[in-house]
C-alpha cells in the first residue's frame, strides 16, 4: 500500500467523499488499490496514474455566443483540471459498471482504461473529436 500523503491518492480520496465522510472514502480507495494489486499482481500506484492520465482529457468544450449563433470552442486544460476531468471520467464510467461494491467497480474501471475497454476512453476521444471539429 502507497503512501497516504500521495497527492493523487488525496485527489481520488476527495472526489470519493459524500457528505463529509472522508475516512469512508480512504477505506474505499484503499479496498480499490488492493483489488487492483490483487487482479495484476503488480504494484498499483503506477497503474492508477497511468489510467488517470490516460482517461484525462487535453482540452474542454465551452460556448461562445456570435450573435445569435452559439458555437463551442475548445480551451486547453490545465495539468490540475485535466486529473480532475480524468478522475471525475473515471468515475462516473465505473458507476455503469456491474459489481456490488463501489472499490471492486472502480478497480475494474482503472484496469479497463488501460486495457482500453473503458467508456472513459471513449468520451474522452469523443471529447477530442468534437473540439476538432469546431476549434
Amino acid at each position: 500500500i502507497p503512501p497516504a500523503d500521495d497527492p493523487l491518492l488525496h485527489y481520488l480520496t476527495s472526489a470519493l467523499t459524500k457528505d463529509g465522510h472522508r475516512s469512508k472514502a480512504a477505506r474505499l480507495v484503499s479496498r480499490t488499490l488492493l483489488h487492483i494489486h490483487t487482479s495484476t499482481r503488480a504494484p498499483p500506484m503506477p497503474i492508477v496514474r497511468e489510467a488517470i492520465l490516460t482517461a484525462s482529457p487535453a482540452i474542454k468544450l465551452g460556448s461562445h455566443r456570435y450573435g445569435t449563433k452559439t458555437l463551442q470552442v475548445p480551451y486547453a486544460l490545465t495539468e490540475k483540471q485535466r486529473i480532475h476531468a480524468g478522475v471525475k471520467a473515471i468515475l462516473a464510467a465505473s458507476q455503469s459498471r456491474p459489481g456490488k461494491s463501489v472499490d471492486i467497480r472502480l478497480a475494474r474501471e482503472l484496469i479497463g482504461v488501460l486495457q482500453g475497454e473503458s467508456n472513459a476512453t471513449v468520451e474522452k476521444g469523443r471529447l477530442h473529436k468534437l473540439a476538432m471539429v469546431n476549434r
